[in-house]
This record gives structure tokens, C-alpha cells and sequence, in this order.
């Protein structure tokens, strides 16, 4: 896969001191410390189960952290003095954070609802889909289906139920409704799971030319492959924490394997 050179800019987001407890007090996340700059795709690495689920989800607002701060644009995340997340997802996305679960179908599409819906899953509110107080249906159907021509979703009926497209499809479509708001920043969880081979080179490519067009891009995998191919950066997690950094061009699978065990090579 053909990328451009590495140039990132300037820090997009900064997490700083994060830590994140369990309602029993176990830590999840531990001091968390790193940046993710403008142009550049920072990989968590980590066997499942190590805190990357729940660095996503305090990222993208669905959690809460315990302390720490994390800054995005240089502004702080208006998460401190909350009771709770409720509401605070919209809120990171009116500020340009685009998230695509790891569970897409628990937490990214409806899917009894149809591939049109879907694509503006979370987006319901933006001007463009409504007519005074109402969804506008005809706005709607063009948005979803401009999606559909762009991403190559399959099959092309935009009235059909994203549930019974293939995994491959429903992520193109989870992808394409969150990059079509034009972020500045996604988070991403296991891009390719679940998905056929041609569509795992399909949802790459499209990640790399968001990257070389100046976002950037948080991705969580346990696809050590994925990683070599996408990541300028690979922070390595084990225990909530992040037990090593690396480059793209230091990528070692028995380095970033030990890591993931907690191990300092």
C-alpha cells in the first residue's frame, strides 16, 4: 500500500496523567501519557484486555476517567465536573472526533434499521438532514447514498437493512458516515474484523489517505500486521499501561510481543 511521506503537524490531542477505575476500584488505565499529532496514525498494540477498549471509549466520551486531563486542539475535553458521559459522545463529535467502535454492531449501526439511517447514526441533529423540526427524507437518501458510490457498500440499496450486508460492508458504512463528517481527529477500534480480504484493503487505503490528508488517526488492533502497515507510531499497552513506544521503522514482532507481556527488552 502506497503512502505519502511522514510530516505530521501539530498535536491534534494530548493525554495527559490518564488513569481510569472500575466501579470495584480496579485501575483500567494507568498514567497514560502520549500525543497523537495532525497526518499521523498512532497504533495501540496489546493483547485484548489490556486497557485499549477502555482508552477508546474515554477518548471518543463514552467513559469517564478517574484523572488526568486530555487536551484536543490544545483545548481541554469538557469532560471534568460530570456525573457521568451521558450526552458527552454528540458533544466530542460537534468538535470534530469521529469514532468507530470496535463493536460495530453493538455499538456503531442499528441493525434493524436501514443502510440510510445508518449513515447518519449520531448526526441526526446536523442542519443538512432536517427540515425545520423534521429529518428531511430526501436528504437523507442523497447523503446515503453518495456514501454508498464512495466506499463501494454492497449492495447498493440504501433502503436495505445494514444487518444482512456482510461485516466488511457494515464497517464501510460505519467508516464512511464518521469520515464524512470531516474530522480532525478518528478513533478507530479493530478496523478489520470480521471482514473479507478485499475489504480490508479497501477500509487501508482509505485510513492512509485520511492520514495523508492531515488527520489523525488513533488505531486500537490486535492485528500485529494491520499495525506494520498502517502505524507511523505503536504505543504498547499491558496492564493498563503503556510499556513502550516505537517507531514504524523499529517495528520488531518480538520486541512489540514482549512489551505486550510487560516485559522491557
Amino acid at each position: 500500500l502506497s503512502r505519502g511521506p511522514y510530516q505530521p503537524g501539530a498535536a491534534v490531542l494530548e493525554v495527559q496523567h490518564l488513569s481510569l477505575h472500575s466501579a470495584q476500584g480496579v485501575k483500567l488505565l494507568d498514567e497514560l501519557n502520549f500525543q497523537v499529532r495532525a497526518g499521523e496514525i498512532v497504533a495501540v498494540a496489546g493483547v485484548s484486555g489490556n486497557g485499549q477498549s477502555e482508552l477508546l471509549e474515554v477518548l471518543a466520551g463514552m467513559r469517564l476517567p478517574s484523572s488526568g486531563d486530555i487536551l484536543y486542539q490544545g483545548q481541554p475535553l469538557p469532560f471534568k465536573g460530570r456525573r457521568d458521559a451521558d450526552g458527552l459522545p454528540a458533544v466530542y463529535r460537534t468538535l470534530g472526533i469521529a469514532h468507530a467502535p470496535e463493536d460495530r454492531m453493538r455499538e456503531g449501526l442499528v441493525k434493524a434499521n436501514s443502510v440510510a439511517l445508518n449513515t447518519l447514526l449520531g448526526h441526526q441533529n446536523d442542519r443538512i438532514f432536517k427540515s425545520g423540526w423534521l429529518l428531511n427524507p430526501q436528504a437523507i437518501l442523497a447523503h446515503a447514498k453518495k456514501l454508498i458510490a464512495e466506499f463501494d457498500v454492497r449492495p447498493t440499496d440504501p433502503h436495505l437493512r445494514v444487518g444482512l450486508l456482510s461485516g466488511g460492508n457494515q464497517q464501510k458504512v460505519v467508516l464512511a458516515r464518521e469520515i464524512a463528517a470531516q474530522p480532525a481527529l478518528i478513533l478507530i477500534g479493530q478496523p478489520t474484523r470480521g471482514v473479507d480480504i478485499g475489504s480490508i484493503e479497501t477500509i487501508h487505503r482509505r485510513l492512509l489517505a485520511l492520514r495523508d490528508a492531515g488527520i489523525a488517526i488513533v488505531l486500537v488492533s490486535v492485528e500485529l500486521e494491520e499495525i506494520r502497515v498502517l502505524a507511523d507510531r505503536i504505543l504498547v499497552m499491558c496492564g493498563g499501561k503503556i510499556t513502550g513506544e516505537l517507531a514504524a521503522g523499529d517495528f520488531d514482532t518480538t520486541r512489540i510481543g514482549l512489551l505486550m507481556g510487560g516485559v522491557t527488552p
